[in-house]
């Protein structure tokens, strides 16, 4: 009679160690990518909504706002000429139409996007003529966190009917140049990847540059999207 023999406890045992040893390294090995494209995608959320925005104020010749709201919960931010209390969500980028400048009452929410919650968000107010000049994030970080704003953790801007972006939404305005860092909460620079992404926002005429950070390069390059 042919006998047939099964595993033993030891080779299953075996088998299931080798296993967890592989799933705990793919883990590690894959962490700093995923903490990687959750900061792309915090950047590239902030960096469209802008453009998009631009191009609305243009096209409809009105004013549209982008709204950033990084605190962890809803909240309610008022808008420059605006009476109508709207709710952003917690963790998200929105643009707004802000209607007839007239009415106060008739703004929305036309678009919304979420952004990673173990993503950092930090604005930097700039000079009028921006350049290519950045300070390392990972050596002087935060610059200036959104949660000292108020209310706490949002930023709006406004972009007008030329596709200027504006600190204000009621046509008494002045241009505004801003510089957006997203980062891992946990920011180090032993950390690899690179985890440093940069938008800048250009006042006069409302363009956008996207940036990645090459710490082996020491500089900022410039990306299009």
């Amino acid at each position: 009679m042919r006998q047939h023999s099964g595993f033993t406890f030891f080779e299953v045992l075996v088998v299931l160690l080798l296993f967890l040893i592989l799933a705990t390294l793919s883990i590690l090995t894959l962490a700093p990518h995923r903490r990687q494209v959750k900061t792309d995608d915090a950047a590239s959320a902030v960096f469209t909504l802008m453009r998009q925005a631009r191009i609305q104020a243009i096209t409809r010749r009105q004013f549209y706002a982008v709204v950033i709201n990084t605190a962890g919960t809803d909240q309610t931010i008022p808008l420059n000429n605006s009476t109508k209390n709207i709710k952003f969500n917690s963790k998200s980028v929105s643009l707004v139409d802000m209607g007839s400048i007239t009415t106060q009452t008739d703004e929305e929410i036309s678009l919304s996007k979420k952004i990673p919650v173990d993503v950092n968000v930090n604005v930097r107010t700039d000079t009028p003529d921006p350049n290519t000049t950045f300070p390392i994030p990972e050596r002087s970080f935060p610059i200036l966190n959104l949660s000292s704003s108020s209310p706490s953790g949002s930023f709006v801007c406004y972009f007008d009917p030329s596709g200027r972006a504006m600190n204000a939404a009621d046509g008494s305005g002045v241009q505004v140049y801003y510089t957006f860092y997203f980062s891992a909460l946990d920011i180090n620079m032993t950390k690899s990847p690179t985890l440093m992404r940069a938008v800048t926002l250009y006042g006069a005429t409302g363009g956008l540059r996207f940036w990645r950070y090459t710490p082996s390069l020491t500089q900022w390059s410039t990306q299009t999207l």
